[in-house]
């Protein structure tokens, strides 16, 4: 048969032109190619090798982990001519051309699971979390648990798109499987620019998170640990914020995921015991209940392993074989089908392999191999996947590690050997690794000391609960004493502080009178307990221990001076640190300076918030430069809470992620619970308070967890805030009383007085404008009483808006004049905007709206940069008034429009509806009273809960009736029911002190 016959037949095969299509979107391989058209590997590349011999496609082999060989298409377009001598065939050459649509051919198909085994707590996060991702090694279950999910969806109606990734997989070929997914539910717009050659992927992520927000469907992609581009990277990264569902499963945390993702992980592990059983009585295994425990020992608990035990025993009276099965059964499974045909070399490296506990690079491979060549086993070994390599090291997968270490004749001298390797390195992960070793090779002493002279930066690097597993295997009775300290420091650092304290107390008796680092320890968990008392006793007792040694000294008067602020102690604290800071400067312990310039640097900031940041700064550039990732992160905290006070609201909240990502990563969780408060705060801000809500209750989490009375307290505090703006007050009051009953317990006034502050607000919200002014006292005079002079700020201004409200103008100015002034004086241009409206607002009451104007004016720069977006609609509804005022009606109209388009973004009744009232006032001010009827109905309607702001729009509603000829009788009964309302809210309640 001529060529020219053969092209014509092999086109005529529907396979044959779906590999054509699928080769026009991108080059692929020929599992992949069979994959997706649910063919056998057999007849895709008999297929492929025949369009390779007539030129229409060419094959080339690449090296990505192993050699495969990726198929290109040649030709763009193929034409066929009958001529008189007979068929002849025409290619031309391939270049760009049209879209194809591949929907018969794109596969959206969900993998049916295996035997599904105790994953339903995971199934609770899949169907609470819109985008989850799905992590754990090989063979752990990660594609039984999505697929098993996406069934379930399936099940209740939902339309499921399921992709398998592969290493060849490219940004093109996902983006047209999704664009014919999409288009087939009616979301057509990706398909179609495509179609004409679109290719901007800022308009492609647009279109995909409007079409994957479609709540009928869900989106699966599996294996993303085989994507090796970072475009897909940032793909995938653009899509964190849909709100559709969205399952990504992969071996490992894919790289667009970072800690400040509203992205739910579920780190898959091991089965334990009684899953184990249930996956044997799914298999037909129905064994005994010691038989299943030898079984899991040896398994460790892996379905993969369990599985290949499964196979082992096939053939076998099931029953029998399961439990009477012996332990080099499972072994003998793998050696016949694995190891028997590895050469001597491959064989030894993988058992070599199997004593590390991580990834491991070639070069420390090397000394422990009695053979040449190391690099090039490693690499056959990867291409027969027995190995996997992890950013340039090597490892074992899981399944095989221990079948490995138990065929080692020689582990304790290869154990020492490796140790000595990773000593050599001096990295926090190789000390680590070398202890792990020093301890499997019966070294206890030796490894003992290598964790004294290096837990501190073990623990800074996050090693924590690794380190305390290692504590509990350690025979070391000489060095017993000392690891107990450090196993006391540990548990310090994770809350568990009744653990912490057992083991403090454990030494000081069998070491009686003990030194005085002990007694610092206790003092230091005590002070995290909020037991002041108990941990001023502790301190003192160290300080009288510590004789001449200044580095201790210094360490203890930190900690007291820390004790003495928490009590509102603040000449006693400042002497304290400066004490220390002496003793740190002859001894040279930059660490400690660290600590007191951050310890003094919080007092500060509550009177001299410059001076604090000087403080701060410093601290910080010490702690950076010597690797002190712990004091690091809480001086991060505390900055950003000094520049959030000043109204510097985005580079506070810079710091606050700062000081989470390091905080998760040394595993302190006071430190986490810390920043998810503060960035709980930043959220509020933004009027998101459903994010802020879940950033608190994180918190709260936490912190009950540990037993921390302080930040339980703060969390109530932030709750109450959140449910105030919500407009539930109730709820509010219930958690400020909550929090303020354990602030008086702890004898924390600095923050007695803060939520004294915010009751009043609460209060204020509602129109309680008596109960609101006596909450505003007591916070003012105990923010007097402790010298807190933000904290006198905010009560001022807020006691001066207050008292505008209550028509007292002259002593509102006066305590807004205060406020402004310390505002000045601590360069806060976000208070100093909100002061400044404030008093603008009175200025509009009392009939001056130049002024009030011109303040307005003055601060909506820094308002709209702090992103406080309450403030912004009440600075436009002040400026609509004014403006209004000097018959300016064109320029009232822009503001009032303004200040509605931002209250109805944030959902506030209470400022859409006064919003909507400055709206209304506008429209009778141009003529248009039916639409100031309607923006006025709808402002009552919305401030039913807030007595005084609806008394002042049922007001402004009787004008309106008067106005548009209205009877005198009911424009009276409208006036006197508005005045009723703003006289129960205007209680004469003057201030006890003068502004």
């Amino acid at each position: 048969m001529s060529k020219e016959l053969a092209v014509t037949k092999l086109l005529a095969n529907k396979t044959t032109v779906a590999i054509l299509l699928l080769l026009k979107t991108q080059p692929l391989h020929c599992r992949k190619i069979a994959t997706i058209l649910h063919k056998g590997e057999t007849e895709i590349a008999r297929k492929l090798s025949q369009l390779e011999r007539v030129g229409i496609v060419r094959g080339e082999w690449i090296y990505k982990d192993r050699n495969i060989k990726v198929y290109f298409l040649e030709v763009d377009a193929i034409s066929i001519q009958i001529r008189a001598e007979g068929v002849h065939v025409q290619y031309n050459p391939e270049k760009k051309g049209n879209f194809y649509s591949l929907e018969s051919i794109f596969s959206v198909d969900i993998p049916e699971p295996t035997t599904f085994i105790d994953r339903h707590q995971q199934l609770e996060v899949l169907d609470t979390f819109s985008f989850v991702v799905v992590t754990g090694i090989a063979g752990i279950g990660k594609t039984t648990l999505a697929s098993y999910y996406a069934h379930l969806l399936k099940e209740r109606g939902k339309k499921v798109f399921w992709h398998s990734f592969s290493e060849l997989d490219s940004v093109p070929y996902v983006v047209k499987k999704l664009a014919t997914f999409m288009a087939s539910l009616n979301h057509p717009e990706l398909l179609d620019y495509l179609k004409s050659d679109g290719s901007d992927m800022r308009v492609i992520a647009a279109f995909l998170m409007e079409g994957m927000g479609d709540e009928r469907t869900a989106f699966f992609f599996d294996d993303y640990h085989l994507v090796m581009t970072e475009p897909m990277n940032e793909l995938f990264g653009s899509l964190k914020g849909c709100r559709g569902k969205i399952c990504i499963v992969s071996r490992y945390r894919p790289p667009f995921v970072t800690a400040f993702d509203d992205v739910s992980e579920i780190r898959l592990g091991e089965m334990d015991i009684a899953s184990t059983r249930e996956m044997l009585n799914k298999k037909g295994y129905h064994v005994q209940a010691e038989s299943v425990e030898r079984i899991w020992e040896k398994t460790g608990g892996h379905p993969l392993a369990v599985e290949l035990l499964c196979q082992a025993a096939s053939g076998e009276d099931s029953r029998l074989a399961m439990e009477e099965i012996p332990s080099s059964d499972v072994e003998t499974f793998l050696w016949d089908e694995i190891y028997a045909q590895l050469s001597p070399e491959e064989q030894r490296m993988l058992m070599i392999l199997s004593i590390f506990m991580n990834p491991v690079a070639a070069a420390e491979v090397e000394p422990l191999c009695p053979f040449p060549h190391v690099r090039t086993v490693l690499r056959q070994l990867m291409k027969k996947n027995l190995i996997r390599r992890v950013d340039s090291k090597y490892i074992h997968h899981a399944v095989t590690r221990s079948f490995c270490q138990s065929l080692l004749y020689d582990a304790e001298s290869l154990h020492c050997e490796a140790a000595d390797v990773c000593l050599q390195r001096e990295t926090p992960a190789s000390i680590m690794e070398a202890v792990y070793h020093l301890v499997a090779g019966d070294m206890h002493d030796r490894a003992a000391q290598v964790i004294l002279d290096y837990y501190d930066m073990l623990i800074n690097e996050g090693y924590s609960e690794s380190l305390l597993e290692l504590l509990e295997e350690l025979k070391a009775p000489e060095y017993r004493h000392q690891l107990t300290e450090v196993e006391g420091e540990v548990h310090m650092l994770s809350g568990e502080y009744d653990t912490a304290i057992a083991c403090y107390t454990s030494i000081v008796r069998e070491s009686s009178p003990g030194h005085s680092s002990l007694y610092r320890k206790l003092g230091e968990v005590y002070e995290r307990k909020r037991e002041y008392q108990k941990a001023r006793s502790y301190l003192e007792k160290g300080l009288s221990l510590a004789g001449s040694d200044l580095l201790e000294q210094g360490k203890i008067q930190v900690q007291l001076g820390t004790v003495h602020a928490a009590l509102s102690e603040v000449g006693e604290a400042l002497t304290c640190c400066e004490n220390a800071t002496e003793c740190f400067l002859v001894s040279g312990y930059q660490k400690g300076l660290a600590q007191a310039y951050t310890e003094m640097g919080k007092i500060y900031r509550f009177s001299n918030t410059e001076k604090a940041l000087e403080l701060l700064s410093t601290s910080l550039e010490i702690s950076q430069s010597i690797g002190d990732f712990r004091e690091a992160a809480s001086t991060l905290s505390t900055i950003g809470i000094v520049l959030y006070e000043r109204g510097q609201t985005d580079k506070a909240v810079s710091y606050f992620e700062k000081s989470l990502s390091i905080s998760e990563q040394i595993g302190d969780m006071v430190g986490i619970a810390r920043c998810c408060n503060n960035i709980g705060v930043k959220y509020g801000l933004e009027w998101n308070w459903a994010q802020a809500m879940k950033y608190y209750v994180k918190t709260l989490v936490i912190c009950q967890k540990i037993g921390d009375k302080k930040g339980i307290a703060f969390s109530y505090s932030n709750l109450g805030r959140a449910y105030s703006y919500l407009g539930s007050p109730a709820k509010a009051l219930d958690y400020f009383f909550a929090a303020l009953t354990l602030r008086e317990e702890l004898s924390e006034r600095v923050e007695i007085a803060f939520l004294y502050y915010n009751i009043g607000l609460t209060y204020e919200e509602v129109s309680d404008f008596g109960r609101a002014m006596h909450w505003y006292e007591r916070s003012l005079a105990l923010r007097e009483e402790v010298g807190h002079t933000l904290g006198i700020a905010y009560s001022c201004a807020s006691m001066g808006k207050l008292l505008g409200r209550l028509e007292q103008y002259e002593k509102a100015l006066r305590f807004l004049s205060r406020a402004q002034s310390i505002h000045e004086q601590e360069k806060g241009a976000w208070m100093i905007a909100c002061t400044n409206l404030q008093s603008a607002q009175i200025y509009v009451d009392s009939h001056h709206p130049e002024q009030a104007l011109a303040l307005v004016e003055g601060s909506l720069s820094a308002t709209e940069e702090a992103g406080d977006r309450a403030l912004l609609i009440e600075a436009h509804c002040t400026a609509a008034e004014a403006c209004l005022d000097l018959e300016e009606v064109q320029e009232a109209r822009h503001h009032a429009e303004v200040s509605l388009e931002v209250a109805t973004a944030i959902r506030s009744l209470k400022y859409e509806g006064e919003a909507r009232r400055v709206l209304g006032k506008v429209c009778m001010a141009e003529g248009e009273y039916d639409q100031a009827e309607e923006e006025l109905r709808l402002s009552m309607r919305l401030l039913k809960k807030y007595r005084y702001e609806l008394g002042k729009s049922l007001l402004l509603f009787g004008h309106l009736c008067c106005a548009r000829g209205a009877s005198e009788e009911k424009c009276r009964a409208l006036q006197e029911k508005a005045s009723a309302l703003l006289r129960e809210a205007r209680t004469d309640t003057s201030p006890q002190n003068g502004g």
